[in-house]
Formats: structure tokens, C-alpha cells, sequence
């Protein structure tokens, strides 16, 4: 494999240094730096939500496609927030393309069916994502309660920064949990 390790502005103007490789995943159900661009792009900011839904889009369609799905992906997703956007860029399925459908339930769980045979599957977050991802959104509202620049507010972005490479980065299985559902289960 061959790697390239390339400047990047992590956040605030501090300089960090990139690994970049040609595969286009890390590993089973992870998603590419580029889709991860690809996806700041579109949400216009980075959060653990965005990226969440990048996880949980991934995770789900991996999973269907390795159950045989087939046809178009359809999902249902069950909180109207940040998730959704990593799920349409993730899974391709898109409110454009009347693939997805937002249910207000406030949960994090996630329901992706084959159109071609009705299989289905459903992902959710794990409880230590979940926690996490609580934790960044309580550490950005204590950091906008401070200086830009001043040393507490760089401590809180680099704690808040440490969590988002973690959900980018840790192993599938410790960011989504993925069970497989029947066709009738999907609708709920």
C-alpha cells in the first residue's frame, strides 16, 4: 500500500500531518478521506453527527449488499439532524432522489432496505459513540463560551478534534452496531 503523508489545518491554524493512502477504505465499512471532504463540503461544517450518518450510511449499505440486497437502497432514518447529511453522502440515498425518509423519533438508528428483494438492515450507534458524540457537543458549547486562541479554547478543540478522528477512525463495530431485519420490519 503505499502512503503519503501530507500537511492539513486541523483546526484553529494549528498544522497537523495527514496519512493518506491509495485504499479506498481504512478498513471494512470505514469511509475515505475523501468522502469525509466530501461531506464537510456538503453539512458545511464538521460534527459528530455528519459523521455519524457517514458511518452509519456506510455501515448499513456494506451490510445490505453483503446479504444480497438488490435494487435501489432506500432508507428511513428516525431524528431530523446532522445524521441525515452523512447518510445521503454516504449511502447515496438522498432526499433528491426520494430515497430517504426522516421519521422525528430522536433516535440515532437507522433502517436501509433493498428495493429488488425487500431485505433489510437496520444500524444504530453504539453506546460509547453515542457518549461521545454527546461529549463533543457539550465541550464546542463550553469552547464558544471562550477566547478564540486562548489556551482553554485550544485544549477544548483538540479534546473535541480527538473525539471526531476517533468516530472517523475506530473499527465499525465500535461505532455501529448492524442487525439484519426482515422485509416487514423495515416499515416500523
Amino acid at each position: 500500500m503505499n502512503l503519503k503523508i501530507v500537511p492539513c489545518v486541523a483546526f484553529a491554524g494549528v498544522m497537523a500531518l495527514a496519512v493518506m493512502s491509495n485504499r479506498s477504505y481504512a478498513g471494512e465499512g470505514m469511509p475515505t478521506p475523501a468522502l469525509y471532504s466530501q461531506l464537510e463540503a456538503f453539512h458545511g461544517h464538521v460534527c459528530a453527527g455528519s459523521i455519524f450518518g457517514a458511518r452509519l450510511g456506510l455501515a448499513a449499505k456494506d451490510a445490505l449488499k453483503e446479504v444480497g440486497g438488490t435494487g435501489k437502497f432506500t432508507a428511513r432514518y428516525y431524528d431530523l439532524s446532522c445524521p441525515v447529511d452523512g447518510i445521503q453522502v454516504a449511502a447515496g440515498t438522498t432526499y433528491g432522489n426520494k430515497a430517504l425518509t426522516v421519521q422525528e423519533r430522536d433516535e440515532h438508528r437507522l433502517v436501509l432496505t433493498a428495493s429488488g428483494n425487500k431485505r433489510a438492515v437496520e444500524a444504530r450507534l453504539t453506546k460509547k459513540a453515542e457518549e461521545l458524540g454527546l461529549k463533543s457537543r457539550d465541550l464546542g458549547k463550553k469552547a464558544k463560551a471562550l477566547a478564540i486562541g486562548s489556551p482553554d479554547w485550544l485544549n477544548l478543540e483538540r479534546e473535541i478534534e480527538d473525539i471526531y478522528i476517533w468516530l472517523k477512525n475506530a473499527p465499525t463495530s465500535e461505532v455501529v452496531s448492524v442487525t439484519h431485519l426482515s422485509g416487514t420490519k423495515a416499515s416500523r
